[in-house]
C-alpha cells in the first residue's frame, strides 16, 4: 500500500465492535497530545470533512500532535444505516475511540475536537470520560440543529414544489407516533430527534478553545457560563459546515494549533519510538481483510484514499466494477452518503466498486485550490487502472458520476478504455453544449428562491440581527462557474474524442434542477448525432444532488435496473 508515511484510513475492530477512523501521526518520534476528532452530523460532515482532515494535518504536522478522526456508526464510511442510530449511540462511539487511543499513548494529554454538532456530542461525552482539554468549532445546541435541519427540508420542498408541503406540525405529529422525517437525504427517526433536544451545552470544568464563526454570539455565551475555563474565540467566516464550494478554514485550523502550542509546551511531549509508530499503523492494515477495505492508491508521489466495496464471493468472481466520480467539491461518500449506500448494494450483486477522493478533497493527498478537471480526470484515470487490475481479465468497469464528476467520467473514458459504460447524474454540459442562458436560469432560481425566504418573518427578523451572510446571497445571485477560453477549448477537445465512444450511457436528472433541461437537450443531441447509446431518465421534483430520500430510492431504482443483468 502506498499510503504517507505518517497516515492510515480503515476500518478498527474493538471489544465493542469497529468504527471507521483516520489517523495522522506527527513526523517526528514525539508526541505532544492525542487529538480525537468528533464530525458533524448527516451533510455538514461532508461539507467540514476536508477542514477537518487540513487540521488534523497541520496539527500533525505542527503541533506534534497523533490525530484520530473518526465517522460514527451510520455516518460517513462507518458501517450501519444512519437512521438505525442516535445521539446516545454516538456518544458511546466517542468514549470507544477515546478509550482505544488512550490504550495506544497512555502517557500524553488528550484533546476532543468537534465541530458544529461534533462539539456538542464531545462536550456531552467528556462528563463520563473526561479528556485533558476541549477543541470546539462552532458549536451548536442540539435544538438549534434540528430546527436548522428542518428549515433546509422546508427550502428544499419550496425549491422543487414552490411551496413546503409539510408543517411542523406534521413533522412533529409523525415525531409522535415513531415515524421518521426526511433531512437533508437522512431519515431522522423520533430516537434521534428527542435526544437531539435534550443534548445541550453542558458543564466542563477542564480547559480548551471554542471558536465561533458566525454572527450570533448567543452559543459562545452559554458556553462560556457552562465551561469558564475555556477561551472563546471569534473567527468570522462563511458557513463552512453548510457551502457547496470551498471554504478557507485555515484560520480555524491555525488557531486551534496556536492554542495547542501555548497550552503544551515543548517539554510535556512524550517521546515516540519508531517500533511504537509502525504498530499503531499496522493496526489499520487488517482492514484489508474486510469485505470494505481501505486503500490508498499511488499517483505521483501522492495517495488516493479510497474505500473498496469486493463481492462476497471476492474479486476474481466479480462480473464487473464501478468506479464512484464525486462533484467539483464532493467527497467519497458522495451528497447525503449516496455513493456509500449504493457501493454496499452493488457489492451484493457481484460488482467491485471502488470510491475515491480526488486529491485536494476528502481525505487524499494535495490541495483543493490548485486542482482542475484536468487533474480530476488524471485521478480517475489512475483510478480505473488501479480497479482494472484487480478484476477478472476482460471485466467491464461502469464510471458512476454526479455534477462535476460527469465531465470527468465523459473525459476519463476517452483515455481508459477499460471504461465502457456511464452513469451520469446531474451531468453539467461541456463546452459548446453548454448553453449560453445556463448561468441566467441559475441566477432566475436563486432570486426566486430568495423571494421565497424574503416573506418570512424570521428573514427579516436575521436581517435586522445580522445574521443574513449577505456576501453568500451575493454570489448565489451573480456568480456561477466560470470557465476560461482555454478550458472552454478543452471541453470541446475531449467531446471531440468522445464522438466515438461507444458503450452505452445512463443520464438521470432532477425535474427541478434549474440546469437539467438545457444539458438532457445538448447531451441528447450530441448522442444522436454520434450514434451512442443511451437512455434518458428524470426524476420529478428532484434537485440536482437528489436530496431526498424518495428521490434517492428512485434514483438507486433506476440506475440499479440499468446497470444490473
Amino acid at each position: 500500500m502506498a499510503y504517507a508515511r505518517n497516515e492510515r484510513h480503515g476500518h478498527i475492530l474493538t471489544g465493542q465492535g469497529g468504527f471507521y477512523a483516520w489517523l495522522s501521526l506527527p513526523p517526528r518520534d514525539s508526541v505532544r497530545a492525542a487529538v480525537l476528532v468528533c464530525p458533524p452530523l448527516v451533510e455538514e460532515r461532508k461539507s467540514s470533512q476536508r477542514a477537518m482532515v487540513d487540521a488534523a494535518r497541520l496539527l500533525a504536522r505542527e503541533c506534534d500532535c497523533a490525530v484520530l478522526r473518526i465517522d460514527y456508526r451510520g455516518c460517513g464510511d462507518a458501517s450501519g444505516r444512519f437512521e438505525d442510530f442516535a445521539p446516545e449511540d454516538w456518544l458511546a462511539d466517542i468514549r470507544t475511540a477515546a478509550a482505544w487511543l488512550r490504550e495506544r499513548l497512555p502517557a500524553v494529554p488528550q484533546i476532543w475536537m468537534g465541530v458544529r454538532v461534533g462539539a456538542l456530542l464531545a462536550l456531552n461525552a467528556a462528563s463520563a470520560a473526561a479528556p485533558d482539554a476541549l477543541l470546539l468549532w462552532e458549536p451548536v445546541c442540539g435544538e438549534d440543529f434540528l430546527r436548522q435541519l428542518l428549515q433546509r427540508r422546508m427550502v428544499n420542498e419550496m425549491l422543487a414544489y414552490g411551496r413546503a408541503r409539510i408543517s411542523r406540525a406534521t413533522i412533529e405529529a409523525e415525531w409522535r407516533h415513531g415515524g421518521q422525517v426526511d433531512v437533508d437525504g437522512f431519515a431522522a427517526g423520533a430516537r434521534l430527534q428527542a435526544q437531539l433536544r435534550e443534548l445541550r451545552l453542558v458543564p466542563f470544568a477542564g480547559r480548551g478553545l471554542a471558536l465561533v464563526t458566525g454572527p450570533d454570539a448567543r452559543a459562545g455565551e452559554a458556553l462560556a457560563a457552562v465551561a469558564p475555563a475555556l477561551r472563546i474565540s471569534a473567527i468570522r467566516l462563511a458557513p463552512f459546515w453548510n457551502s457547496v464550494g470551498q471554504v478557507d478554514t485555515r484560520p480555524l485550523a491555525e488557531a486551534s494549533a496556536a492554542w495547542v502550542r501555548q497550552t503544551l509546551p515543548l517539554a510535556g511531549k512524550t517521546n515516540f519510538e519508531p517500533a511504537s509508530r509502525a504498530a499503531l499503523l499496522a493496526e489499520f492494515n487488517a482492514a484489508e481483510t474486510h469485505a470494505e477495505a481501505a486503500v490508498a492508491i499511488p499517483l505521483d508521489g501522492q495517495a488516493l484514499c479510497a474505500m473498496l466495496h469486493r463481492p462476497i464471493a471476492g474479486m476474481d468472481a466479480a462480473y464487473g466494477g464501478v468506479v464512484f466520480l464525486g462533484g467539483w467539491s464532493g467527497d467519497r461518500q458522495g451528497p447525503h452518503r449516496l455513493f456509500t449506500l449504493f457501493a454496499r448494494q452493488l457489492a451484493v450483486t457481484g460488482l467491485a466498486c471502488l470510491r475515491f477522493d480526488f486529491r485536494g478533497r476528502g481525505e487524499s493527498d494535495g490541495e483543493a485550490p490548485a486542482a482542475t478537471i484536468g487533474d480530476m480526470t488524471e485521478d480517475a484515470v489512475t483510478a480505473i487502472h488501479w480497479l482494472a487490475a484487480r478484476l477478472p481479465a476482460g471485466a467491464p468497469i461502469t464510471l458512476v458520476a454526479i455534477c462535476s464528476g460527469c465531465k470527468v467520467a465523459i473525459a476519463a473514458a476517452t483515455r481508459a478504455p477499460q471504461a465502457g459504460r456511464l452513469v451520469l447524474w446531474s451531468a453539467e454540459a461541456m463546452g459548446s453544449l453548454r448553453a449560453r442562458k445556463t448561468n441566467l436560469h441559475k441566477t432566475l432560481s436563486a432570486m426566486r428562491s430568495y423571494g421565497r425566504k424574503l416573506a418570512r418573518p424570521e428573514t427579516w427578523r436575521k436581517l435586522w440581527r445580522g445574521q443574513v451572510q449577505t456576501r453568500m446571497v451575493g454570489k448565489a445571485l451573480v456568480e456561477h462557474e466560470t470557465r476560461s477560453p482555454a478550458e472552454a477549448r478543452a471541453e470541446d477537445a475531449v467531446l471531440a474524442r468522445f464522438r466515438s465512444f461507444r458503450g452505452p450511457m445512463l443520464f438521470v436528472y432532477g425535474g427541478s434542477d434549474p440546469a437539467a433541461p438545457a444539458a438532457a437537450r445538448a447531451y441528447e443531441r450530441f448522442c444522436r448525432e454520434h450514434g451512442i447509446a443511451h437512455r434518458m431518465e428524470t426524476i420529478p421534483h428532484a434537485g440536482h444532488s437528489f436530496y431526498g430520500l424518495e428521490w434517492t430510492e428512485e434514483l438507486l431504482a433506476v440506475t440499479t435496473r440499468w446497470l444490473t443483468p
